[in-house]
C-alpha cells in the first residue's frame, strides 16, 4: 500500500505533467495565431505589390481583347459591318510589353480573339445575300494584301534600323583594329534576328489554336468554314494571288 508521501509525489508529478501539456498547447495556439496575423497582413501587402497578380501589360490586353470581342459579337448580331471593327495592332504593341512568364496567359486571351473574330468573319458573310459575297471576298482580299504589304514594309524598316545599329557597334576605334570583321558580322545580324523562328512559333501556336477552335465547333459551323475558304481561295485564284492568305477585313 502507497504511503502517504508517495501519493503526494505522484499527484506533484501529474500536475506537473499537466503543466508541460497546458504549456505547450499555450505554444502552439499563440504559433498559429501568429502565423494567421502574419498571412493576414502579408497576403494582402504582397498582392498588393504584383506578387500573385498578372502584370499590367497582361491586364491591358485582357481589357483590349474584351473590347474587341465585344464589337465581334455587333457583327454577329448585324448591329455593324465586319470592316468597322477595330484593329489588332493596339493589342499587338502591348503584347511586346507582356513578359516571357506570361505569355500563356496572353495565348488564351488571343484564342478568344480569333474565335471571336472567326464566328464574326463567317456570320457576316453568310448573312449576305450570295449576289453580294464576291464582292464582300474582294474587299477582304484587298484588305489582306494592304495589311500584308503594311506588314512587309514595317519589318524591312525593322531590320535596316537592327542593320544600322550592328553596324554602329561595331565600327573602327581611335585604333581601326576591329572595324573590318565587325562589320561582316554586322551584315549578318539581320539575317539572323529577321524574326523568322519567332515568327514560324506563332505561326505554328496559332494554326494549333484554330484547330483546337475548329474541333469545338459544330458540324453546320465547319461546313460553313470549308465553304468560306474555298470562296476566298478560288477568288484569290482568280485575282492571281496565292491561297492561303489571312482572313479578314
Amino acid at each position: 500500500m502507497a504511503s502517504m508521501s508517495d501519493k503526494r509525489r505522484q499527484a506533484a508529478a501529474m500536475a506537473a505533467e499537466r503543466n508541460r501539456q497546458g504549456a505547450g498547447g499555450r505554444i502552439l495556439t499563440r504559433g498559429l495565431a501568429g502565423l494567421l496575423l502574419l498571412l493576414l497582413i502579408g497576403v494582402p501587402t504582397l498582392w498588393a505589390f504584383g506578387f500573385f497578380s498578372s502584370p499590367q501589360a497582361v491586364a491591358e490586353v485582357k481589357q483590349l481583347v474584351d473590347q474587341q470581342v465585344a464589337e465581334y459579337e455587333r457583327v454577329v448580331r448585324g448591329e455593324v459591318a465586319f470592316a468597322s471593327v477595330p484593329s489588332f495592332a493596339p493589342m499587338m504593341e502591348k503584347m511586346r510589353d507582356v513578359p516571357r512568364d506570361y505569355r500563356d496567359q496572353v495565348g488564351q486571351q488571343m484564342g478568344r480573339l480569333w474565335e471571336a473574330r472567326e464566328r464574326a468573319e463567317l456570320a457576316s458573310y453568310f448573312q449576305l445575300p450570295p449576289a453580294q459575297r464576291q464582292a464582300e471576298l474582294d474587299r477582304r482580299i484587298k484588305a489582306d494584301e494592304a495589311r500584308r504589304q503594311a506588314w512587309q514594309a514595317a519589318r524591312e524598316k525593322r531590320d535596316q534600323a537592327r542593320a544600322a545599329q550592328g553596324q554602329q557597334a561595331t565600327s573602327p576605334g581611335p585604333s581601326g583594329g576591329r572595324g573590318q570583321g565587325g562589320g561582316g558580322q554586322a551584315g549578318g545580324a539581320p539575317g539572323n534576328g529577321g524574326g523568322q523562328p519567332g515568327g514560324t512559333r506563332t505561326e505554328d501556336a496559332r494554326n494549333a489554336r484554330s484547330k483546337g477552335r475548329l474541333d469545338r465547333t459544330t458540324p453546320e459551323r465547319r461546313a460553313q468554314q470549308a465553304e468560306y475558304r474555298r470562296a476566298m481561295d478560288a477568288r484569290r485564284k482568280e485575282l492571281g494571288l496565292p491561297s492561303g492568305g489571312r482572313r479578314g477585313g
